[in-house]
């Protein structure tokens, strides 16, 4: 897969940018990571669960093209993976007994195909690694002669070794999942493996509804909220906290405040080693990336 250049008018985007000055928006303007995090998992203890990692992930991972209205990133897959991101948040739509991936209405040039090829070559790369995947039905699904689990579970067999994907509903240790896939299933069917929102096993916010400026401050309250209870939370749970939003505003506005917050509250917390769960962003930044793995 190339890179994401996508449609949006460069100048655009840019202008948008530079509407805040924060220290997240130097790497972003790269359009790659200033640096990269590889293996960072590898000094994570294999007993440990990953429900008690801190974990650095984006929202709508593959969400490149469609306007400023729809995208949620800039960096292609590889440079997400290799700048530490290990939560994707894949949206497939089921088409003619293919996954293509949308956002919405809005084809993203890649199909589920290409995003197991990609996660599996990296991993391949860093086994030490894992990889956790949220797989979301998108928009309508049409014209299939099988169903949504079995075209996933398809293309698995096709580009994964069924011992490199995590098949159980519990969730594991780092040790068993170093080098797998861990799918949260997120669309209707058989059972493939973990359930995403199961209730049991996870705590998740995701206020993603934010109208105008005004509203961001109540976002990023619900964030901080949602971290607090990461920290004194069951660690048997996963919490998924996502401070990506959309509706009256671009993603990309919303991330610019959303990111800068964020660096200034994880700045703060430097040094404690405490659980915050997996931190779901659009438009990350290498500098916060690497504050999320450093609370390991």
């Amino acid at each position: 897969m190339g890179h994401p250049a996508g449609d949006i008018g460069l100048f655009l985007f840019i202008l948008t940018l530079l509407i805040r000055n924060s220290k997240w928006l130097p790497s972003f303007l790269l359009f790659c990571p200033k640096f990269i995090n590889p293996d960072w998992m590898a000094d994570i203890s294999d007993k440990k669960s990953v429900a008690e990692i801190s974990l650095p992930g984006t929202h709508n991972t593959m969400s490149f093209y469609g306007g400023l209205s729809v995208q949620c990133q800039s960096w292609s897959l590889k440079q997400q993976l290799e700048a530490g991101v290990r939560f994707l948040d894949i949206r497939a739509r089921h088409y003619t007994n293919d996954l293509p991936i949308h956002h919405e209405a809005f084809y993203q040039h890649v199909t589920f195909r290409n995003v197991v090829q990609e996660t599996m070559d990296f991993l391949n790369y860093h086994p030490k690694e894992l990889v956790i995947m949220r797989l979301r039905e998108e928009y309508c699904s049409e014209r299939n002669t099988e169903t949504m689990y079995d075209t996933v579970t398809r293309y698995l067999k096709l580009f994964a070794p069924r011992d490199r994907i995590w098949w159980s509903r519990r969730i594991p240790t780092v040790g068993e999942a170093r080098g797998k896939l861990i799918i949260l299933q997120n669309f209707d069917g058989k059972r493939l493996g973990i359930t995403y929102g199961a209730n049991d096993i996870m705590s998740i916010s995701d206020d993603y509804h934010v109208a105008t400026v005004f509203n961001i401050p109540t976002k990023w309250h619900g964030v901080q909220q949602h971290f607090e209870a990461a920290i004194v939370g069951d660690k048997r749970k996963i919490y998924l906290t996502y401070t990506s939003g959309s509706g009256g505003l671009f993603p990309l506005t919303i991330a610019s405040h959303m990111n800068s917050n964020l660096y200034d509250l994880l700045a703060k917390m430097n040094g404690q080693k405490r659980r915050l769960g997996f931190i779901i962003m659009d438009f990350p930044s290498a500098e916060v990336i690497k504050m999320i793995i450093g609370f390991n």
